[in-house]
This record gives C-alpha cells, sequence and structure tokens, in this order.
C-alpha cells in the first residue's frame, strides 16, 4: 500500500496517447528548433546562440506535444515571451548585479504573463537570456526582442499552425475547428434551461465548469472547452457501461419506407398519410441517403407561400398537387423539397450518441447506415424511449 501511495504521488502517470501522436511530436520538433537555429544563427554569435534556442525548445514541447493546452495558444506563446523578453531587458539595463537581476527578471515575467493572460512557461527562459545571455545579447538591448525573438516566434507558429492542423486529430489554435465551422456543440455551450435539460440530461455546461476552476483559484493547463468535453466523454461512457452495448442497429425500425429523388410531391404526401409517419428518407438508386423529407417540409411551403384568400387545406391541396403546365414556382419532387445533407448515423454507433444528434440538429428522424453508407434504418424518440423503457423494466 506504501509503495503504490509512493508510485501514484511521484512515479509517472498513465498515457492516453499512442505512440504515432508521440512521434509527430518529436518530428515537429525537430522541424521546428532546426528552423529557429538557421534563424538565429545570423544575429548571435554561438555563445549566445544556445540561450535563446533553450527557451524555444521549451516552447516546441508545449507547441508539438501539447497544443491544445492553454499555455500553448498563440497568444500565450507569442506574447508570453516578448513581454518576458521586455522584463528581462528592462531589468538588466537597470540592475547591475546579475544574481539579483536574474531573480528579479523571472519572478517580474511570471506577474507579468499571468496578468495578460498569456502564462507560457518558457517565458521564463527568455526573461533569464536577456539577463545572463552574453554580451552579444546585451548589446542588441530591445533589439533582441526584434531579433531573434520575434523571428523565432514568426517561424515557430508559422510551423505549428501547418502541422498542427494538418494531423487529423490535432488543431491549433485551440477549437479552430470549431469557429471556420461555427459550430456551437451542447457539450460546451451556455447553461441550458430546465426543458433543454430534458434532451441533454446530466451533461456539465461551460458556466458550471468557470465557476469551479474560479473556486479552485490554481491554474489548470486544460482549456475550459477541453476539459467540458473530458467531463462529458467521461459521463458518457459512465452511462454506456451502466447501460451495456445498446447499439443503433438494436432499436432502429427496420423496414424503412423511403422514396428516391424524383418521387412527385403529390406521392410523397399520398406515402406520409397512408403510412401514418412524420418523415421519410430520400434515397438514390443504390440506396445511399440523399436527404430526408419530412411533413414539416410541406407546411413550412404553405406558410412561407400563404394566401390569405384561401384555408389551409386549399393551400395544401394546391401545393401538393402536380402542377399540368409547364412552369411552375413551387417544389415537384422529393429531391426539391427534402431537407439536406441528410443527418445519418451509423448502425453500430451507441444509443447514448442520439441525444446529441436530436438536441442539435433540432430532427425527430434519424435515418441508419450500414458500413457501406446505405440505409438499413430509421431511429425516432419513439425508439429511443422505448430502448430506455427496456432497460428500466
Amino acid at each position: 500500500m506504501i509503495l503504490r501511495n509512493i508510485l501514484r504521488l511521484f512515479g509517472p502517470g498513465s498515457s492516453t496517447v499512442s505512440v504515432q501522436e508521440k512521434a509527430i511530436s518529436a518530428i515537429a520538433g525537430l522541424v521546428g528548433i532546426g528552423l529557429i537555429m538557421a534563424i538565429s544563427q545570423f544575429f548571435l554569435d554561438q555563445e549566445s546562440l544556445p540561450w535563446v534556442v533553450a527557451s524555444m525548445g521549451a516552447s516546441a514541447v508545449l507547441l508539438f506535444a501539447v497544443p491544445k493546452g492553454p499555455l500553448s495558444q498563440p497568444w500565450s506563446f507569442a506574447a508570453g515571451h516578448l513581454f518576458s523578453a521586455f522584463v528581462g531587458i528592462s531589468v538588466a539595463k537597470l540592475i547591475s548585479d546579475p544574481v539579483m537581476a536574474s531573480a528579479i527578471a523571472v519572478s517580474l515575467a511570471i506577474f507579468i504573463m499571468y496578468i495578460t493572460r498569456c502564462l507560457h512557461p518558457p517565458g521564463g527562459a527568455t526573461a533569464l537570456t536577456a539577463v545572463v545571455g552574453g554580451s552579444a545579447i546585451t548589446e542588441l538591448g530591445y533589439m533582441y526582442m526584434l531579433t531573434p525573438i520575434v523571428l523565432n516566434i514568426i517561424v515557430m507558429l508559422i510551423w505549428a499552425l501547418i502541422i498542427n492542423n494538418l494531423i487529423p486529430n490535432r488543431c491549433y489554435p485551440n477549437g479552430i475547428r470549431d469557429v471556420l465551422k461555427q459550430k456551437d456543440s451542447p457539450l460546451s455551450g451556455p447553461k441550458a434551461s430546465n426543458s433543454e435539460s430534458i434532451n441533454r440530461p446530466n451533461l456539465i455546461h461551460r458556466s458550471d465548469l468557470h465557476d469551479a476552476l474560479t473556486d479552485l483559484d490554481v491554474f489548470v493547463d486544460v482549456s475550459e472547452d477541453d476539459l467540458n468535453k473530458i467531463f462529458n466523454l467521461s459521463l458518457m461512457h459512465t452511462h454506456k457501461k451502466k447501460m451495456g452495448e445498446i447499439l443503433c442497429r438494436d432499436i432502429m425500425t427496420e423496414n424503412v419506407i423511403s422514396v428516391d429523388y424524383d418521387t412527385d410531391i403529390e406521392q410523397v404526401w399520398k406515402l406520409l398519410i397512408e403510412n401514418r409517419v412524420h418523415a421519410f428518407p430520400v434515397t438514390d438508386k443504390a440506396g445511399y441517403v440523399l436527404g430526408v423529407i419530412s411533413m414539416d417540409d410541406f407546411l413550412n411551403q404553405i406558410s412561407v407561400n400563404s394566401n390569405s384568400n384561401s384555408n389551409i387545406i386549399a393551400q395544401l391541396s394546391e401545393f401538393v398537387l402536380k402542377t399540368n403546365s409547364s412552369h411552375t414556382h413551387k417544389p415537384e419532387y422529393a429531391g426539391h423539397l427534402m431537407a439536406k445533407p441528410a443527418v445519418t448515423i451509423d448502425e453500430n454507433a451507441h444509443i447514448l450518441e442520439l441525444f446529441e444528434i436530436f438536441y442539435t440538429h433540432h430532427i425527430h428522424h434519424i435515418p441508419v447506415v450500414n458500413a457501406e453508407d446505405k440505409i438499413c434504418g430509421i431511429i425516432t424518440p419513439k425508439n429511443l424511449l422505448l430502448a430506455f423503457q427496456n432497460v428500466t423494466v
């Protein structure tokens, strides 16, 4: 028991990172530092060069091994080095004693980085280098911030942006892909109302997480968004263990009624009424899902083209009936009216993944596809409720 506690406190933590990911980080660091060495040698002598490269080497660990961490983000990286360099140069000019100057420079750099929200540990080395890095750095004065610090920052930042966005499971800056897609995930969104909580049970929200971190009053090198995702994913895994591996294929409706792209609107409406369903998948001849057409699509057309002189039944009849003339201003086929692209789910996905899809896309029918991406079923909230009812019985 004592040995186990010692290892827990002082031993290495468990690793959840693949060997491939570790190798990518090492290769990225190799290229980054190689570029830094090539640039810095034009401005510094061989005695001062290691000091500057050492701080950038520490940055390389963060940028290429921990690209999603708050300490690694562009503002922290660039401003952390620049503010620290300014502090180091200023302290070196004011205090002649290197021991006193070194201690004050590093401590001030930490304080400045903290209050400017650009905490970057290698910045401490940058401040220290400005004090004890040698005559070549001292003679540069504030030019030290421009050459080589700014140039090194630009080179490292460009390389970090390239390599960290080429790798599928990485992104840099953190969350850039969500911003480009204008995606607001409910797992990291604002605090939900009571009605929203029904659709997203037991998920923690960003505001609650922010309050918890404030109460903790210590810097945590994980972004709030990532910490939120980790918590909710772990909660999802907990629910999966409790429920067992209930997959979408286990609860889906297999006998799917679908329509073709060129099925006329009148026929689609008849099928909806005859089969007493709310929506149909629209598929091509090979069985790939092109979209989903629902009663809502019909009603939305009526509301858009509303005519105050006729009631809704008359408007619906007019819209549904096929146009006899060669020209029309309304959709005539399922492919014209369907919602696209279709939101689908794999048949081997766990049913808990349905919650976010239902909530995010505000839909009630999710086509289920097989390994070949062809339709093999459909899921509605009713299917999901029946599954939970069977689990709890």
